[in-house]
């Protein structure tokens, strides 16, 4: 497992923990000689529990304070995907290289406190991947909905376009960045209102990012459709418009350029929903 200047490993049993430098002494470390164990205590919630993932939102104590934790612990679910292991880091250790990426890239995420594996002959067994709460985060889609949608006055629709605007920045920063998100969906990006009414995103699912050399366009518009596909059926045709005016920037005063760019999202939307309807039929 890869590590950051700011973390520290340990070896315990099995174990290989990789926890921020600042709590290697704090009882957290202890917490996490068993982290399934962390799954029973009381007052768990449990958030998802799929074959791949199970992601929890837990109390703990750290460094003397009740701090609310979220602990997602990805599953070796196949043999396949126990030998591949040998080949390449797992799920914990990508999530805290990405919060890394991140970090440094001026993307905003949620604070990574650590990253436990466990491999049996070099195959990986399981792994966990820590992080603190957003405070008052909510998803991109619950926070349009719940909050933007519902408000109204004379700062109602600035406030929605101020929103738009911070959502088609973070798409160009990451971006500009060369960083690719492979799930950049609605439910991927936090949003936290800070005490003055602004906006605050945060990005979840880390393990997904990674820097590359050359950001491709069908990268670029993957991205994007991803958003329309997701958050953008609460928008109208105006506001998605607004949204990619905020990510093309001078390119947008560009007809052709703002066209191309419109039927590229518009076209690879279509296709994206057409595979999605036949893995419906094919469950069914």
């Amino acid at each position: 497992m890869s590590l950051s200047p700011d973390f520290v490993l340990h070896k315990r049993g099995s174990l290989w923990i990789t926890v921020r430098r600042s709590l290697a002494e704090d009882s957290l470390l202890e917490s996490l000689a068993d982290p399934d164990l962390l799954f029973g205590l009381p007052g768990c919630q449990i958030i998802k529990d799929q074959r791949k993932i199970k992601v929890a939102r837990i109390k703990l104590t750290i460094q003397g304070r009740a701090t609310t934790v979220y602990l997602k612990r990805y599953n070796a679910f196949s043999w396949r995907y126990r030998i591949g292991s040998l080949f390449q880091s797992s799920g914990a250790s990508r999530s805290l290289k990405g919060a890394a990426i991140a970090t440094q890239s001026g993307v905003q995420t949620s604070h990574a406190l650590a990253a436990v594996e466990s491999r049996s002959w070099g195959m990986l067994t399981r792994s966990f991947f820590l992080s603190e709460e957003i405070t008052r985060g909510k998803t991109a889609d619950s926070y349009w909905r719940d909050v933007l949608t519902t408000c109204s006055g004379k700062n109602s629709i600035r406030r929605r376009r101020i929103f738009l605007n911070s959502l088609g920045g973070l798409f160009a920063l990451l971006h500009r960045k060369r960083l690719y998100h492979n799930d950049l969906k609605d439910a991927n990006i936090i949003v936290s209102a800070g005490d003055d009414e602004g906006e605050h995103l945060f990005l979840l699912d880390l393990e997904g990012i990674r820097i590359c050399r050359h950001l491709t366009i069908r990268r670029r518009v993957k991205n994007l459709v991803q958003l329309n596909r997701t958050f953008g059926r609460s928008l109208s045709a105006t506001q998605k418009l607004y949204v990619l005016k905020s990510y093309l920037g001078c390119d947008f005063l560009d007809y052709d350029m703002r066209r191309l760019w419109v039927q590229r999202i518009l076209k690879a939307t279509r296709k994206g929903n057409l595979r999605s309807m036949r893995k419906v039929r094919r469950q069914a």
